[in-house]
């Protein structure tokens, strides 16, 4: 019978305890990448060579993407509309292996006509007004708009 009471007892205590709380809402602490970009250079890390790293200069392009408050994108090249959709910002972290330093990231994943793009995450962070993109963030050697391992900066358009 002791047995019982304090199984009820535990139960009622845990139970009381469950109904107290309240959830937190869930917040997307992404960095707000809502604006125009400008696109300012590429660096691979391989291979290393003379145009290494790429400069719209350098190729002649001047490649702009586009996020707006309602998640839609697109990104055109020279003024030329050349990819679009849809947009959601994520946040992450990772720990390489035990004793590391933890790796905080955030996400962008590429939608077109609701359904994922396959390859279609960037992973990102944003210093000051550039916005820097490269797959190590996320522990990963590709993304959508950096197909090769590297890193490429964009600077923010004050329209």
């Amino acid at each position: 019978m002791k047995i019982f009471i304090k199984q009820l007892f535990t139960s009622i205590i845990l139970l009381s305890i469950a109904y107290r709380c309240e959830k937190e809402p869930i917040v997307n602490p992404a960095k707000d990448i809502i604006g125009k970009w400008d696109w300012i250079y590429t660096f691979y890390t391989m291979p290393l060579s003379d145009s290494n790293p790429l400069t719209p200069e350098y190729l002649g392009i001047r490649e702009i993407l586009v996020f707006n408050p309602d998640h839609s994108w697109y990104k055109t090249l020279n003024n030329i509309k050349v990819d679009s959709g849809t947009f959601l910002t994520g946040h992450g972290h990772y720990t390489p292996y035990p004793g590391a330093g933890t790796f905080i990231y955030d996400s962008i994943s590429y939608y077109q006509n609701g359904i994922p793009i396959y390859g279609g995450v960037d992973y990102y962070n944003i210093y000051h007004d550039t916005l820097h993109f490269t797959p190590y963030y996320g522990a990963k050697f590709s993304s959508y708009t950096l197909p090769n391992n590297g890193a490429k900066y964009w600077k923010k358009l004050i329209e």
